[in-house]
């Protein structure tokens, strides 16, 4: 049914309900608001992510015209170009959203252009002036532009694109680091990767509950860092319920001396510090999470300075990484967040999928093998998107 349809129907049927005394006009004038309001939620929802897309495109055709025509233009001509654009997009997007209000979700695109045209001027500019600085250095510059842009909007599109920008800083600079020490070990960015994602969830949603009425948590920063921390621990997570990644890590803490593993250790301190606030939260399955990122971090200390069986560790993971999954739909159930029951979905097919290819991959023909992964997952997706509705349908009833 359509969603003309639908408020057709609803209209002609609150009328009847007046009629027949079962509710009096002006509640099913109530009525008829809270569905209309829901429906242009989800074609507001719409709307932006096409701005997005625009947007994004746009940003995308500028950057490739001025590659193309970046060697014939002078240093003044490109810097003049680069702060129009930045300057420009920001002031396109101030005009239709706020000041005019004609088409905010333009506006918020346009903002997010500003955002990434300002990036690649970091870049541009500094390759252009030949400037020798820390590489990592023009991430953490983005990120901090991108937060203040945030913060100022109040945008959630740009609030994502700044914890994803400070997401590649830390990824960059422990990689960096790991390179300087002469390390190769793979299994260290996973497991960055569940520190790190642990403790941004944990934090984030801490902050979500404590300051729900302060400034900083209606700047969509807590619902950014709780959609970028979770599927980052939860992938690094999945890496170590392979053998072989969890044999490499226990090989991993070899390399991890001086700094690098200074930073480290203060990483799964602060992961600690994090699932300790996590724990002692309001929502009813905070102890759990918490208990869930405690229980992460300490197997996976354990396996990076003692060493040990891969296997062993391995198996730990894969119980760790199915409570987790099946814990997170529990969790978006217990809280009334539909996107971790989605997001919970998604993991579970992920580890039946991961454990079909790495027990019977390598013992059925390759031809076999494609098959039966593929009719696995198409069997995975049915069973679970039938639950997954009618979860969805139990917390609206509910």
């Amino acid at each position: 049914m359509t969603d003309r349809s639908f408020a057709a129907q609803l209209h002609r049927e609150s009328e009847a309900w007046v009629v027949e005394g079962i509710v009096t006009p002006e509640q099913a004038a109530t009525i008829r608001s809270r569905y209309a309001d829901a429906q242009e939620r989800r074609r507001g929802s719409a709307t932006t992510a096409l701005a997005v897309v625009g947007g994004v495109a746009v940003g995308v055709g500028v950057l490739a015209f001025v590659a193309a025509n970046w060697d014939g233009m002078s240093h003044g001509s490109r810097l003049a170009l680069l702060t129009l654009s930045v300057a420009g997009t920001y002031a396109g997007g101030y005009h239709l959203r706020d000041r005019v209000g004609t088409a905010p979700r333009v506006g918020e695109a346009l903002y997010l252009l500003g955002v990434l045209a300002f990036g690649a001027s970091i870049f541009l500019v500094g390759q252009m002036y030949n400037v020798q600085a820390h590489d990592p250095l023009g991430l953490l510059l983005w990120a901090g532009g991108a937060t203040a842009t945030a913060l100022i909007v109040r945008s959630r599109a740009i609030a994502v694109t700044a914890v994803l920008v400070f997401t590649g800083w830390v990824g960059f600079e422990f990689g960096l680091a790991l390179d300087e020490a002469g390390g190769d070990s793979f299994a260290a960015f996973p497991a960055i990767g569940v520190l790190y994602g642990g403790a941004l969830y944990a934090l984030a949603t801490a902050a979500k509950e404590r300051i729900h009425e302060h400034w900083f948590a209606r700047s969509s920063f807590p619902e950014a860092g709780r959609g970028v921390g979770l599927p980052l621990a939860a992938l690094g997570l999945f890496v170590f319920t392979f053998p072989s990644a969890a044999e490499e890590l226990g090989r991993a803490g070899d390399e991890l001396g001086g700094g690098i593993l200074a930073a480290f250790l203060t990483l799964a301190a602060v992961a600690l510090v994090a699932a300790g606030v996590l724990a002692a939260g309001r929502r009813p399955s905070d102890r759990y999470e918490g208990a869930a990122l405690l229980v992460a971090i300490t197997i996976m200390v354990v396996a990076l300075f003692a060493g040990g069986d891969g296997d062993l560790y391995a198996a730990l993971f894969n119980l760790l990484f199915a409570a987790v999954a099946l814990g997170v739909i529990y969790a978006g159930y217990l809280s009334d967040e539909p996107w971790l029951v989605n997001l919970g979905v998604v993991l579970v097919a992920a580890d039946l999928v991961g454990r079909y290819f790495d027990v019977f991959w390598s013992a059925l023909p390759r031809s076999l093998g494609l098959i039966g992964g593929g009719l696995l997952v198409l069997g995975i997706a049915y069973v679970l998107e039938r639950q997954r509705k009618r979860l969805l349908r139990r917390m609206n009833e509910s």
